[in-house]
């Protein structure tokens, strides 16, 4: 018997801005999403003496806490080969071919990942959340949904 527990609350959402790198010399303008979360989390077993899984409680507090983190923030990857980032003066600094780009730096979040994508925010939040799992949890996909009918899946054994 398998059970898939599905988190996908009202709250488990982000507002930010962010432009995605799609070639070497080539990105979107700088624009936002208002991002929603799922998370999924699949079991073998239940506690048959309680009839559940375990206290989702234990999880939901951490989706939570990550939406939070990301909330009105521009979002810079630092994982990109082709970003120059220079924190300054209370900047930050990022350079994109011949994008010259300067933020507040309390209005930046710095991710280490590659680019700022659906595809990264899944696996970021995916990883993010693996250490707070409880023991019964086997496997787990983030969705993350950045405008209605596009979102990307993350998957994988916990």
């Amino acid at each position: 018997m398998i059970y898939t527990i599905q988190l996908g609350k009202e709250k488990y959402k982000f507002s930010s801005s962010h432009f995605t790198i799609l070639e070497k010399n080539h990105s979107e303008r700088l624009h936002g999403h208002n991002y929603q979360v799922v998370c999924e989390l699949t079991v073998k077993s239940i506690n048959e003496k309680l009839g559940m899984a375990f206290d989702f409680n234990k999880i939901k507090p951490h989706i939570e806490k990550l939406c939070t983190e990301l909330d009105e923030f521009v979002l810079i990857p630092t994982k990109s080969p082709f970003l120059k980032i220079i924190k300054e003066k209370g900047q930050v600094q990022v350079t994109f071919g011949k994008k010259n780009y300067s933020f507040p730096k309390e209005d930046v979040k710095l991710l280490e990942i590659s680019n700022i994508t659906v595809e990264e925010l899944a696996r970021y939040f995916w990883s993010k959340l693996k250490p707070k799992l409880h023991k019964e949890v086997k496997n787990m996909i983030i969705t993350v949904t950045e405008t209605e009918g596009q979102s990307v899946c993350y998957e994988g054994a916990v």
